[in-house]
């Protein structure tokens, strides 16, 4: 007979501890300090961003895992489902048999949207955690992230820093792409750096005359400005932390669904019947068994066409999903105060 292990009690304002939350928080450092670390030696920088760029790839099939996993999911949005990966395939080898600069650039800045949407998703998380709405955290953050780009951009040639981290041969018209953008860069910085100075004074306003406020918020925003801030200031590091933070951050986020879906028993949810046998770090486990042989063969596909397409046809499954598996409908959860239950849906809705 299954049975649903003992559940955590949240604290008031955080999504599982502020022990947990605080780590979440701060899990790009670690990634900095490696990339810094390394920065005076080319060949263990390029291993560094190989194994993140690995690490990246290994979260992304959680996506495919939640909704073909769960019949609600599916039931949801079935025909999405059932034609999105055949149509996803054509598209990107279509695509990168014809253009594949233009694939390499739309997966990028596509990448770029859905990591910052995720980090919009958490902030609005914890505000409604707290009652009450944060939805301009959303200007901020895209503030944030386009001026810390623009100050990359305009200060780093790019040749250069792709040679660093070995992704001249593989991707030498896209950087030259980005790099003809030098000048634009320059000319756009005063203006967007203007406009992220009045959306910070302006958030930092509307804080003090809060009257709820979520330390959880607080500390996740701040971590996101230093993020971007290194990102600024030291393209490499910030693109390793950026993108290494991204996927930890999934990883617990997708543990606390794991874990919440243990606690109640619903026909069709696989996933949820699998951790109430063995625990969400024992369900992450098995998933994790089973995506680094894949991910292994990833990696040694490095610049086939199969490999190639089966990188960008999961990483936009990836894309595509996370926008509707987070939104499916639930019961509305009781009248009370501001519980986890009734922050779940906030969480990718932006995305």
């Amino acid at each position: 007979m299954e049975t649903a292990p003992p559940r955590a009690v949240p604290r008031a304002g955080w999504l599982r501890s502020p022990s947990h939350d605080v780590t979440m928080a701060l899990a790009w450092v670690p990634f900095a300090v490696a990339a810094h670390a390394a920065a005076g030696d080319p060949g263990q920088l390029r291993w560094l961003v190989s194994v993140t760029l690995l690490f990246s790839f290994a979260h992304q099939p959680l996506s495919l895992w939640l909704v073909y996993g769960d019949e609600g999911q599916r039931d949801a949005h079935r025909a999405l489902f059932t034609w999105a990966p055949l149509v996803a395939v054509a598209v990107v080898a279509g695509g990168a048999a014809a253009q594949p600069v233009v694939v390499a650039l739309a997966a990028g800045v596509w990448n770029l949207a859905h990591t910052l949407r995720q980090r919009y998703g958490m902030s609005r998380l914890y505000g409604r955690l707290s009652g009450f709405d944060c939805s301009g955290d959303n200007r901020l953050l895209w503030a944030w992230l386009v001026a810390a780009v623009l100050v990359a951009l305009a200060r780093t040639d790019l040749a250069a820093v792709a040679r660093q981290v070995g992704m001249d041969q593989r991707s030498t018209t896209a950087i030259d792409a980005l790099a003809s953008g030098r000048v634009a860069a320059g000319a756009l910085l005063p203006f967007v750096g203007a406009t992220a100075v009045v959306l910070t004074a302006r958030s930092i306003q509307a804080e003090r005359l809060r009257e709820a406020h979520s330390s959880a918020r607080l500390i996740y925003l701040g971590s996101t400005a230093i993020l971007l801030a290194v990102l600024a200031v030291e393209p490499v590091t910030g693109f390793v932390a950026y993108v290494g933070a991204h996927a930890a951050e999934y990883l617990f986020v997708v543990r606390w669904r794991v874990d919440r879906a243990a606690q109640r028993s619903k026909a069709g949810d696989r996933v949820g019947a699998l951790a109430r046998r063995v625990g969400a770090g024992g369900t992450l486990a098995l998933y994790a068994a089973a995506v680094v042989p894949l991910t292994i063969w990833i990696h040694g596909s490095e610049g086939t066409d199969v490999g190639l397409t089966v990188l960008l046809t999961l990483g936009a499954l990836h894309l595509l999903y996370d926008g509707f598996i987070w939104r499916t409908p639930r019961p509305a959860p009781a009248p009370v105060a501001p519980t986890v239950s009734s922050g779940e849906a906030q969480l990718h809705q932006a995305r």
